[in-house]
């Protein structure tokens, strides 16, 4: 189950930053962020998954960024068979709605967050419908209920202390992840990141399959699941950047990380 932090300000010149952990298999294979379906658009690149080829995370400087976390409600299926939700950041950036032509997902249940220069938004398919929840102003957490639910753990533990922490205005420096970063509170780059990291840095002391744990490793219903990587995104008019770190370690913020911005 993933994790993503937003912050919505629409009068800034970044009006809107992303904290993004994906959650998932560490069997399961994956390519950091690059332009891997230039038969659909040559400007998307994004997170791609090798196994179903679609994207967990995907970004163009024109549509934004868009990224996809599972929800666990059961969703029918007449042969036994989905579609990979990885297509759905891919349709958000493309300007595909997930009820597009009035038809219900054929994926299995899951949050969509959307983020463009002009707000963002989490589209929610549980099985029945597609609902679209409007993420004002503030900072926001979403993982695979409902956003902002402090029923939910993580959010319920967490979702204060990203809002009181100095949350980042802009896109990271190139490096926003080394050691330095993300154990010492205390320290900033300068591109205001710190904040949340610091946040991250804080919630790691919990045992990774605690239920408020963000950074994870731990046995799931679907099965073993860890934190395999860390996204930080910010977006303005014309221009999405993103930075993005494979976790040597998944679950661990220690030990070498592989960086790449996109």
């Amino acid at each position: 189950m993933c994790t993503v932090v937003v912050r919505v300000d629409p009068a800034a010149a970044w009006p809107v930053t992303v904290l993004a952990l994906r959650d998932e298999s560490p069997d399961r294979p994956w390519d950091p962020p690059a332009a891997w379906w230039p038969e659909l658009d040559p400007t998307v690149r994004g997170v791609r998954d090798r196994s179903a080829g679609g994207a967990w995370l995907a970004a163009s400087d024109t549509a934004g960024l868009a990224v996809v976390l599972n929800r666990a409600e059961p969703v029918p299926s007449a042969d036994g068979t989905w579609t990979t939700r990885g297509v759905l950041p891919l349709d958000a950036l493309t300007g595909a709605a997930p009820d597009h032509d009035g038809a219900l997902p054929t994926t299995r249940a899951f949050n969509l967050v959307r983020a463009t220069a002009d707000g963002a938004a989490v589209d929610t398919w549980d099985g029945t419908a597609v609902r679209t929840t409007e993420l004002g102003p503030g900072v926001h957490m979403v993982t695979h209920g409902a956003p902002d639910d402090p029923a939910a753990p993580r959010i319920g533990r967490w979702l204060e202390a990203f809002r009181s922490a100095p949350a980042p205005t802009g896109p990271p420096v190139l490096g926003p992840f080394d050691e330095l970063r993300t154990v010492d509170h205390g320290e900033d780059a300068g591109d205001g990141w710190s904040g949340w990291f610091g946040v991250l840095a804080e919630s790691s002391t919990l045992p990774s399959d605690h239920p408020d744990a963000i950074l994870r490793d731990a046995v799931e219903p679907d099965g073993h699941v860890a934190t395999l990587s860390v996204v930080a995104a910010a977006v303005a008019p014309g221009r999405t950047v993103l930075q993005h770190a494979r976790l040597a370690h998944p679950g661990r913020l220690d030990g070498s990380v592989e960086l790449h911005r996109a």
